[in-house]
């Protein structure tokens, strides 16, 4: 399994400081990615480099997109951080526990006011939390640090044993998703909380590229009407 690199993205940032201190946290662990997503700037500012002087690189290349999915596209995989538990069924990892994370990872932090939202935390494979006393948690720069320090440092137990097959890149689940959100919101029986658990259903398989070409074939198929998938099998 091949190590990660790590993509550090901030959603809707509020206050430039924390830009900078994610910036320097980002280069002190090696994370070689800055983006930022759903942002009401388009290029770092300049109070950013203040508090991130250390990493002036990173600033100078943090991309700026729309929204947290496009953040996403050419990863992995993604880890939301959120101090809110996640959904009843969905597995929480609690720093220092991890999943085993390989390619391209989006470490994915919210805003300082306000965290992520549900529909954000849901677009990423895996939630995770970092540890505090109850009410309490960490500003954004803080953060970043701390996950990149816990997410980089040594093994302690050994080394994480080879999967037997890679799961397949964000990019394919993106892609399904897409395919298959229109659909489903057509009916009214999947509210906003059931398509959340269907996208978190589908990250838990940890389908592989064949899984997820078999899939959306199927899909792709039920989506015809039944009068053409009748003539071409009688014809």
């Amino acid at each position: 399994m091949s190590a990660p690199r790590w993509r550090v993205v901030l959603v809707g940032p509020e206050n430039p400081l924390n830009v900078g201190f994610a910036a320097r946290a980002a280069k002190a662990f090696g994370a070689d990615e800055l983006w930022l997503a759903s942002s009401s700037w388009n290029k770092a500012p300049e109070k950013a480099r203040v508090t991130g002087a250390a990493a002036p690189e990173l600033l100078d290349a943090a991309r700026f997109v729309p929204s947290l999915g496009d953040a996403l596209r050419g990863c992995s995989t993604a880890v939301a951080f959120s101090r809110r538990p996640a959904s009843t069924r969905r597995k929480e990892w609690v720093l220092p526990a991890a999943p085993a994370l390989s390619g391209r990872v989006a470490l994915v932090f919210g805003r300082e006011s306000s965290g992520l939202t549900a529909e954000e935390a849901a677009l990423c494979p895996h939630v995770m939390r970092i540890p505090g006393r109850e009410g309490l948690s960490l500003n954004l720069g803080q953060a970043v640090a701390v996950a990149l320090y816990a997410l980089t440092a040594p093994p302690r137990e050994g080394p994480v044993p080879r999967a037997a097959r890679l799961p397949a890149g964000l990019d394919r689940h993106l892609d399904l998703w897409a395919f298959l959100e229109p659909k489903l919101t057509a009916a009214p029986r999947f509210t906003p909380r059931r398509l959340r658990r269907i996208r978190e259903l589908l990250y838990g398989l940890a389908l592989d590229d064949e899984d997820l070409d078999l899939l959306f074939g199927v899909m792709s198929e039920l989506a015809r009407p039944a009068a053409v998938r009748r003539a071409q099998r009688d014809g």
